[in-house]
């Protein structure tokens, strides 16, 4: 068994096992992923296994969006059913039934809520009119939206926090919040990059200014300065950053106020020498917040 760690600060492990005796001649390949970026691992598990079967490696295609609809109670249930829904249907149900586990006391149904959020405003992973109308609902000032307000409030939690419960600081939970904290960036930042994308973040932003201002740039400039200690959620606020900065004045006054530039240096020496994603991560925002200086 091979243990392995990439500039990406992936982590799998390399098995080999020997056929059995009726079988074909050969060695068997199992890559497991043991932490960090799933598109990374995919990645570099695609070189090894075609490596080991003298393939070479090959270069990634463009990706093709892959729309997957499903009912996540159902799915929990084991009872996958596929049915045509109209997009607003197809939202509505799984913003409700994210937030129905994110109101649970279980942390593993909490991080299945996060990732189920992520794939909902990821374009390549649902449909592209759903994953943008979900990424407004999410950043959306509504207050008749309680759905809104719950996700931002978990993700502030997160944030601010590390945890959505008062829980206990054994090694087990500690590990669990660290991965809900990561998935709650990652949202970020997908929603974030697909709204610029689309041209209404600027708007989202002036609909609800006291959050991004008062909780969101503090929060991931802090995210930033933990480089060292979690770079995977350093890599997300990086890319929030950059995003936000892109489209207000007004946060870029206000991460200039909490000394992001500093923060975003750190990061990129850091991650120049240690994980090349984060170091690329941070450049857009420097730059932003040099020219701003």
């Amino acid at each position: 068994m091979a243990k392995c760690s990439t500039l990406d600060y992936v982590r799998f492990r390399v098995r080999l096992f020997a056929p059995r005796k009726n079988e074909d001649e050969g060695t068997i390949v199992e890559v497991q992923k043991r932490r960090g970026d799933t598109i990374s691992f995919l990645r570099d598990c695609r070189a090894i296994l075609n490596a080991a079967e003298g393939d070479g490696v090959d270069v990634p295609s463009e990706a093709v969006p892959v729309h997957i609809d499903f009912d996540m109670a159902s799915a929990m249930a084991g009872e996958l059913k596929m049915e045509e829904e109209s997009g607003e249907d197809i939202l509505t149900k799984e913003i409700g039934s994210a937030v129905g586990l994110i109101l649970r006391d279980e942390l593993d149904l909490n991080i299945m809520a996060f990732e189920c959020l992520i794939a909902l405003v990821d374009p390549l992973r649902t449909l592209p009119d759903v994953a943008l109308n979900a990424c407004k609902t999410i950043v959306a000032n509504d207050s008749k939206d309680k759905s809104a307000s719950e996700i931002r409030g978990a993700i502030a939690a997160l944030l601010r926090n590390g945890s959505l419960h008062d829980d206990e600081g054994d090694a087990i939970i500690s590990d669990f919040n660290e991965i809900l904290k990561n998935l709650a960036l990652c949202l970020l930042s997908k929603t974030f990059a697909n709204m610029l994308n689309k041209r209404c973040l600027e708007t989202a932003i002036q609909d609800n200014s006291e959050w991004f201002l008062d909780t969101l740039i503090p929060s991931l400039v802090d995210a930033v300065k933990s480089a060292k200690d979690r770079p995977h959620d350093a890599l997300y606020a990086s890319d929030c950053l950059s995003n936000l900065l892109r489209a207000s004045k007004d946060l870029l006054k206000r991460a200039d106020e909490e000394n992001a530039l500093s923060a975003l240096e750190e990061a990129k020496a850091f991650g120049s020498t240690h994980h090349k994603s984060l170091a690329n991560a941070t450049e857009k925002g420097i730059t932003m917040l040099e020219s701003y200086s």
